[in-house]
């Protein structure tokens, strides 16, 4: 009700300054695409190989320790029937402990990359809205909205401002 209310007020006040001669200016509005600047950008894509590199050497480090392990486990089943007792005691403790290095491993390594992620990401998201400061006020606009998180369901093609974005960001 209460939106209502204002939306009311404010379509009867932009009303009638029309009918009193006096117009309002249209805002000028832009939007822009922040997966397609992270995605198509130079600079974004230096991040991202720099992302899939240390990505690559920490899954190849859980990829081997994880074979370990299984290889460690597999030849345990073969000879199990073999060992006494004491054996089996000692191959499973080391089969748990195996286990459990591999588990840390691969929690350190997603907390790296979660991490690793964010100080890449952070600073391009911050050239990102440099650039689209500077391009609000160099070209006047009133407003510049992210496409995906403003919610925008229909926009006009001519005020997109993606690739301007994505130039002047690989000029920094």
């Amino acid at each position: 009700m209460g939106k209502y209310f204002l939306r009311m007020v404010l379509f009867l006040t932009a009303f009638s300054l029309t009918l009193g001669g006096v117009a309002l200016a249209a805002p000028k509005v832009g939007y822009f695409e922040m997966s397609m600047v992270m995605q198509n950008s130079k600079t974004a894509q230096r991040s991202s190989q720099e992302f899939k590199r240390q990505s690559d050497a920490l899954r190849a480090e859980v990829d081997k320790k994880a074979k370990e392990f299984t290889a460690a486990r597999e030849d345990f089943e073969r000879r199990q029937a073999l060992m006494d007792d004491r054996a089996k005691g000692q191959r499973i403790e080391e089969l748990r402990r195996l286990q459990a290095e591999t588990e840390r491993l691969l929690m350190e390594s997603n907390a790296k990359l979660n991490r690793l992620s964010g100080e890449l990401t952070s600073p391009i998201v911050d050239k990102i809205f440099e650039v689209v400061r500077r391009i609000g006020r160099d070209g006047k606009y009133d407003f510049i909205f992210e496409r995906e998180k403003a919610g925008i369901v229909f926009v006009n093609e001519k005020e997109d401002l993606t690739d301007r974005i994505i130039r002047e960001l690989d000029r920094m």
